[in-house]
């Protein structure tokens, strides 16, 4: 890949023509010797010292040199700064001139061909260097950054040495955060005020323990817990919270190509929506037939818990179209329990036999559920009366200036 190649490479050719040279250099001097021309003997001799010092220097240009980086976060928004601190220290006695090139592929660049972060840098004795640059990345996914290069050689540029770096990272880059329209939910009967916390605990949503306390009921001890511990823990509860959102992306037909900007639109949805539901305090979860990139689990259990939106948005970052091999159903048949009192929105590129499989399996499960779709016509058209009363389409999600043009 062309837009992968450093900004300089030392190429065969040039540490041949350097070999020539000094092939050279040497019949001058058994010449010289031969004939008796001083001038061109001492001539001989300080090439041959320069290049013999060099070869020499450059052999050691990058012994005992530690270079690392280090990035002022791993998971970032789109359009978020992404600072990258790389430093070098000189742990020798020689004095050194190297260059060091880290490439930042497209999608943190925040441009179509990626980036090269190069710079020289001359170390004398026992010295350490630092610089930063600033990156803005502009597309969601999961991208590895480093391993730097670090090129060193001879002061004379006969000779190069180049050599690896040990540090890579992975970034996460979250889907971005649009302007979303309030989503309505399918309702049923709740207890509570919308987004307040009750007195009473839910078990379902554990999020912890601590040292159980003395005359609180037995069955709220953890008992792994206190075995790890080896002291008596019981568990730590969220507040039972008055709405439960189960969010679902069904990846059958986003597979092509040419949709996949409609399938990272409906990822910006979905992100916008964890975030506007955690401000207004819904529990909320989500399940995907879709690949996780790097591996991990296809569902998150519904929760209130601090790390739960993370958890969601790193799952969202991960996912990709290319698998759909189960069925939206099977991930929720083999993954957590729902607990009681969920409502669902189902993700879908059209009217499918799947989403009408799911349909069918949240009505027997008594879950409430609101397909938004991308494709408005196609497919099958109903499923009783499911499709009329509780489907929109993504653009109707989607505040105005955010609509596909």
């Amino acid at each position: 890949m062309r837009g992968m190649d450093p900004p300089f490479i030392e190429t065969p050719e040039s540490a041949f023509l350097v070999f020539l040279v000094q092939v050279f250099m040497a019949l001058c001097l058994f010449f010289a010797l031969i004939y008796g021309v001083p001038e061109l003997v001492l001539f001989s001799l300080i090439i041959l010292a320069m290049g013999l010092g060099a070869y020499l220097w450059s052999r050691g240009s990058l012994k005992h040199l530690a270079c690392g980086i280090s990035l002022s976060r791993k998971r970032v928004f789109p359009g978020e700064k992404l600072k990258i601190d790389i430093n070098a220290v000189n742990s020798k006695l020689l004095p050194m001139l190297f260059k060091v090139d880290l490439f930042a592929p497209p999608a943190i660049a925040g441009n179509d061909t990626g980036q090269w972060i190069s710079e020289e840098i001359g170390l004398l004795w026992f010295q350490r260097a630092d610089f930063s640059r600033n990156l803005f990345p502009n597309r969601r996914g999961v991208f590895n950054l480093g391993p730097p290069l670090l090129r060193g050689g001879d002061l004379f540029g006969f000779y190069f040495k180049r050599k690896l770096a040990a540090e890579h990272f992975e970034v996460v880059v979250y889907p971005r955060i649009v302007d979303i329209r309030t989503v309505t939910l399918p309702r049923r009967e709740f207890y509570g005020t919308p987004g307040t916390k009750s007195p009473v605990e839910d078990p379902i949503y554990v999020y912890g323990t601590r040292d159980y306390q003395p005359g609180r009921p037995a069955r709220g001890i953890h008992w792994k817990a206190s075995a790890r511990h080896h002291r008596l823990q019981e568990k730590l509860c969220e507040p039972a919270v008055q709405e439960k959102v189960l969010l679902l992306l069904d990846v059958d037909g986003f597979e092509n190509e040419a949709k996949w900007e409609d399938f990272e639109r409906s990822l910006e949805v979905i992100a916008s929506l964890v975030l506007q539901m955690d401000r207004k305090g819904i529990a909320v979860g989500f399940a995907t037939n879709g690949h996780i990139k790097g591996g991990g689990s296809r569902m998150i259990p519904i929760s209130r818990n601090s790390l739960q939106r993370a958890a969601i948005l790193e799952v969202l970052a991960r996912v990709t179209p290319e698998r759909a091999d189960k069925p939206v159903t099977s991930i929720l048949m083999k993954g957590y329990p729902i607990p009681r009192g969920v409502s669902s929105i189902y993700f879908a590129w059209k009217r499918s036999t799947q989403a009408r499989a799911a349909g069918i399996y949240m009505k027997h499960r008594n879950i409430p559920v609101q397909f938004i779709l991308i494709q408005k016509s196609g497919g099958i058209e109903t499923v009783g009366a499911m499709w009329d009363e509780h489907t929109s389409y993504l653009e109707d999600v989607l505040a105005p200036e955010n609509r596909k043009r």
